[in-house]
């Protein structure tokens, strides 16, 4: 009769058992690893630069187009004021309109000059003394008073009584009439015309108002022209 075996012995058989489970555990963990290590480096994206693209200079990005070096300002065109009646019309008002004259009855001795970077040069009766005359002066869109005026040493035909009219009785708006007749004939006589610089009216006897100049010089001829007390062209001559 065969004897059972040995406690000993079934459990060195036990621990021989236990260690190739655990040693064959152990490879397969391994190996599962290793092909985990490998599907996951298949799968990872392609390599991407973390570095921001450069950008392009303007002078090669499409569609931009790089000036070749600093432009200069564009020139603003100089404003004429001789043909500007809505300048003038505002002097006319902002000379009445001076405390010292507001409210009086205005009167001109012998001329106005007007120019055309808007300066405005009269000389007035005093309103509070008529036999004194007082010189007036527009610039920069302000009148001021000016030095007296002798009446005295004008030619004996420029008297204070032959040679004033009211200011009422003159028109500013005849300025830009006169300066358009007067730059029309600059540009039909002369090569290189430029622009009419000075326009005037004087006062003569009995109040007669003459809008000054009268004269174009020509290149090769001259004009002679005309006017109404309203600055309109009513001849021109040629010689």
């Amino acid at each position: 009769m065969k004897q059972p075996p040995s406690t000993r012995l079934v459990f060195s058989v036990v621990l021989l058992v236990l260690a190739g489970v655990a040693i064959a555990g152990g490879a397969l963990q391994t190996l599962g690893e290793t092909l985990g290590h490998s599907v996951q480096a298949d799968r990872l994206p392609p390599f991407v630069s973390s570095q921001a693209p450069r950008e392009q200079p303007a002078s090669l990005a499409p569609g931009v187009t790089v000036p070749a070096g600093p432009q200069p300002a564009p020139i603003p065109a100089r404003s004429n004021r001789l043909f500007d009646a809505d300048h003038l019309l505002a002097a006319r008002q902002a000379l009445e309109e001076l405390p010292a004259l507001a409210g009086h009855r205005l009167t001109v001795f012998h001329s106005i000059h007007f120019y055309d970077d808007g300066r405005i040069n009269l000389d007035l009766v005093d309103p509070q003394h008529p036999s004194r005359v007082d010189s007036y002066h527009f610039e920069r869109g302000q009148w001021r008073k000016g030095a007296p005026v002798d009446p005295q040493r004008f030619a004996p035909t420029i008297t204070l009584r032959r040679s004033s009219t009211a200011l009422a009785n003159i028109d500013f708006e005849a300025v830009p009439r006169v300066a358009q007749a007067l730059q029309a004939q600059r540009n039909a006589l002369m090569g290189t015309p430029g622009e009419v610089g000075h326009v005037y009216v004087i006062v003569r006897k009995g109040g007669t108002l003459v809008w000054l100049p009268d004269e174009v010089a020509g290149d090769r001829q001259s004009a002679r022209l005309s006017f109404d007390a309203q600055g309109a062209l009513r001849s021109t001559s040629h010689r």
